[in-house]
């Protein structure tokens, strides 16, 4: 009979380690599959770090606060009808070789003109700013035109400026596609 003992322990003992199989094997796919996300996230979050420019990894938030402080003082002379002040914030950036930001001409002051006394303003709010080279910036903001009321959405219109960083100092730039200019996109 012993060898029959031997062969039914044997036997439970088999059921015993397939059962401690059947519970581990989830176990090990569960810490796998983790290994395998913790990587992949690494991996992403690395690659989101290179993609970054060099000057993006020297901006700090003042640079965020000065642009926004920048296009606050803009729309507050605009909606205080200090048309010649908020004009007189505005450069054109023709991406020179050294990327200088130029003052607007006479004729690109009247036509900014004209498009600020035409639009009458009730408040604005900036959708996203994105931040890529010292030349190479975008700002965009929504300009509430009128408040939403009585079941009516908000109307609004899009104003996108291209903050250059220039000796120092952030300056604003209208985007305008006759110079080139393109979306950076978020």
């Amino acid at each position: 009979m012993k060898p029959a003992l031997l062969f039914i322990l044997s036997k439970s003992n088999l059921d015993c380690k397939m059962k401690i199989h059947h519970l581990l094997f989830p176990l090990w796919m569960g810490i796998i599959i983790c290994s395998v996300s913790a990587c992949a996230d690494k991996n992403k979050k690395s690659s989101e770090e290179q993609t970054q420019t060099e000057f993006e990894q020297t901006l700090e938030a003042k640079d965020t606060i000065a642009v926004k402080e920048l296009i606050d003082q803009f729309f507050t002379y605009v909606k205080n009808k200090q048309t010649d002040e908020a004009i007189l914030m505005l450069y054109r950036n023709d991406q020179t070789e050294d990327g200088t930001p130029v003052s607007l001409n006479n004729e690109e002051m009247a036509e900014v003109r004209v498009m600020l006394e035409s639009i009458p303003m009730a408040g604005y709010e900036i959708a996203y700013m994105k931040f890529s080279e010292y030349y190479a910036n975008e700002v965009q903001c929504n300009v509430i035109i009128r408040e939403a009321g009585d079941g009516i959405p908000p109307v609004t219109t899009k104003i996108f400026f291209k903050p250059v960083f220039y000796l120092g100092n952030w300056v604003l730039c209208l985007t305008n596609t006759e110079y080139g200019d393109k979306s950076l996109g978020r």
